[in-house]
């Protein structure tokens, strides 16, 4: 019997140990939910007779309990969530194509690997652009009825101008902001400088999206003239909102805690929680990018802080820029050869109805760090 409840006392301890640890292991879970973009796939959806994708499996291993509630309450959104990520994924790869960090991903559950555990530049930049992938797919996806939740933006309507009146389907960036807000600040755990960076960059991140909001219209009146316009609000595309937060990251600010009494009551970050690093730099805005951390050495491999180094990277021998071999391969040189590449050239369209194209070989020449 004593045995019994030495056994039983152990276990309540084991539980209560893994408790806090989950409770105060932030670094590791902020972003897991990135994840998904590795599982969500077709797999993951069922369709119902409206051709709306809804939720076959809803307890996804790498997402919290709220957010499982979350999509469980929006069907079809988990679909939205998942090409947010791949858009977001993709213009960070073309954002930083030409860095010695080219935003590399993997295909485990840690996505963006290591960099999301550090707080510099490169992880503010990360943070930023998923939250924006996922405010943005999910407000065009409200405006096509793919999700049940949520519709177009019909909020405006009337007239707006002397010539123009608000009409048509907007996209619904509010509720794209709402959801995003609810679904990826819930992944974020703790009150430390951490904490307080990563939702400040996925604000600045859904900020963006809102802010680069644009006005389209259509003309009406007779023999195609423009008498009266109808016009709505479209998402600018995400190569505007990659753009933007790239300019963000290179003058974001570094930050500090800055402990002047904290809400314990709210569960959202205080802007004024953060301060320049540098009293002299005015504080950072709600849009811009901030850090608190030297970004890693990305020269060379190291495991301990998962960069892979520019080993191997193709460079431009011409360029000075960040692109040229000079920067990005570190001052450790590049080896140069060249290869012959075949091409379809001098295309004819013969009515009809076929394309008659002659194979032209060149050659290029490719240069590679060493």
């Amino acid at each position: 019997m004593r045995s019994l409840a030495l056994l039983l006392g152990v276990k309540a301890a084991c539980i209560l140990l893994v408790s806090s640890l989950s409770g105060t292991g932030a670094v590791n879970n902020s972003g897991r939910w990135w994840g998904i973009v590795n599982v969500a796939s077709s797999s993951n959806l069922l369709t119902n007779s409206k051709n709306v994708q809804l939720v076959l499996d809803p307890s996804l291993a790498l997402l919290s309990r709220r957010q499982r509630r979350l999509i469980r309450q929006n069907p079809g959104i988990l679909h939205a969530i998942a090409a947010g990520l791949h858009t977001a994924i993709k213009e960070c790869k073309w954002q930083f194509r030409n860095r010695r960090w080219n935003c590399p991903t993997t295909h485990s559950p840690a996505v963006f690997g290591k960099i999301v555990n550090r707080g510099c530049r490169e992880t503010a930049f990360v943070f930023a652009i998923t939250s924006a992938g996922v405010t943005h797919a999910v407000a065009r996806s409200c405006s096509e009825g793919a999700i049940e939740s949520c519709t177009c933006d019909y909020r405006r309507r009337g007239p707006g101008g002397p010539d123009w009146h608000w009409g048509g389907c907007s996209d619904n960036v509010d509720f794209g902001r709402m959801f995003s807000r609810e679904f990826v600040d819930s992944s974020e755990r703790g009150r430390d400088l951490r904490y307080l960076t990563n939702l400040h960059n996925n604000e600045a991140g859904r900020m963006t999206v809102s802010s680069e909001m644009r006005q389209e219209c259509k003309c009406h009146g007779m023999s195609g003239s423009c008498t009266v316009r109808t016009c709505w609000m479209r998402l600018p595309s995400f190569r505007t909102v990659g753009d933007f937060l790239k300019d963000r990251f290179d003058g974001a600010s570094r930050v500090v805690y800055a402990n002047k009494g904290s809400n314990r009551a709210s569960h959202r970050a205080d802007p004024r929680h953060l301060e320049p690093e540098n009293p002299g730099h005015k504080p950072p805005s709600a849009m811009d990018l901030v850090y608190f951390e030297k970004s890693p050495n990305f020269c060379s491999y190291n495991g301990k802080t998962g960069t892979l180094g520019t080993s191997g990277r193709t460079c431009n021998s011409s360029s000075p820029g960040l692109d040229g071999c000079e920067l990005l391969c570190c001052g450790r040189g590049f080896k140069t050869w060249t290869e012959s590449v075949t091409e379809r050239c001098h295309c004819t369209f013969h009515w009809c109805c076929h394309v008659s194209c002659l194979n032209c070989t060149s050659t290029r020449t490719l240069h590679q760090c060493l």
